[in-house]
């Protein structure tokens, strides 16, 4: 089999125009969704047919916004998304995760077209990497979720216990391959990765043929700050940047080639399949 990755390009509002054409997935942060410029932009991409997937607020403010905040701003917007996020819990019990989606899958479509599908992101107390999977296993089970969240927060503080480091990348592909190994991955989810460790992470994403799609502010938050991917393991020789995405941010022309540079880095997923073999439905 083979499958590709399709990578939801994250932009501070004032260089959304050079997110690629060809990118038709896209991951909205809800809080954002109170900037007009950032509705129209997206509302634009809708209309044109693309993927518009609606995140919780949780990576931003290690909570998520509650689910009136979400029906709010969605509605705000003007436009329907394809996929919402339900509101999880980073670093909270995984039983408290389960409860609020389940809570917000009973809601959500007396606000949203029955188009609208539902997205759960599994979640533990640090260490706790069993509770992640029992969270992982009891979101799958819940009759409307279509999606399953591969947290850039939820799997390295879970897994860190048995991998002995909290790297993202390292703790994602780890997880994922567990999952693999022990015939746990529900393929009749979709999945989406959060977030990115290392540029090259994304390459790993694909051979394993678990991601669906990933979101990622890596090509243009890097460039933005001078920062080219290069070929060290990690795509970055010295690490992810620390520094928090800038959405107000004014555009500066200058910072152009060096975006569309890492663009181009990223594009290469386009030619990367995945031979793994899927395991069996569950």
């Amino acid at each position: 089999m083979t499958r590709q990755v399709q990578h939801c390009f994250i932009a501070p509002t004032q260089y959304l125009h050079l997110i690629p054409k060809k990118s038709k997935t896209h991951l909205l942060l809800a809080h954002l969704l109170e900037d007009d410029a950032y509705c129209e932009f997206y509302r634009n991409r809708k209309k044109n047919g693309d993927y518009i997937i609606v995140d919780n607020g949780a990576f931003e403010f290690k909570r998520p916004l509650s689910a009136d905040e979400i029906f709010r701003l969605v509605g705000k917007a003007g436009f329907m998304p394809d996929v919402v996020v339900a509101p999880d819990y980073p670093f909270e019990h995984w039983g408290k995760t389960v409860s609020s989606t389940i809570d917000f899958s009973k809601r959500y479509h007396q606000y949203f077209d029955a188009t609208v599908k539902l997205m759960a992101v599994p979640q533990s107390k640090k260490g706790n990497w069993k509770g992640w999977i029992e969270c992982y296993k009891q979101l799958a089970d819940v009759s409307n979720v279509d999606w399953l969240g591969m947290s850039i927060l939820g799997i390295p503080n879970a897994f860190c216990s048995l991998t002995g480091t909290d790297d993202i990348s390292f703790n994602r592909t780890f997880a994922t391959a567990y999952l693999i190994a022990e015939g746990i991955v529900r393929t009749n989810r979709k999945h989406h990765y959060l977030g990115c460790g290392d540029p090259r992470e994304l390459i790993t994403m694909c051979v394993q043929g678990v991601a669906d799609t990933n979101d990622s502010s890596t090509a243009f938050w890097h460039a933005i700050n001078g920062i080219a991917f290069d070929d060290s393991a990690g795509g970055l020789k010295d690490g992810k940047l620390a520094v928090e995405v800038d959405f107000d941010l004014p555009f500066d022309a200058a910072h152009t080639k060096l975006i569309k540079s890492n663009i181009k880095w990223i594009g290469r997923l386009d030619k990367i399949d995945s031979r793994a073999t899927k395991p069996a439905a569950k």
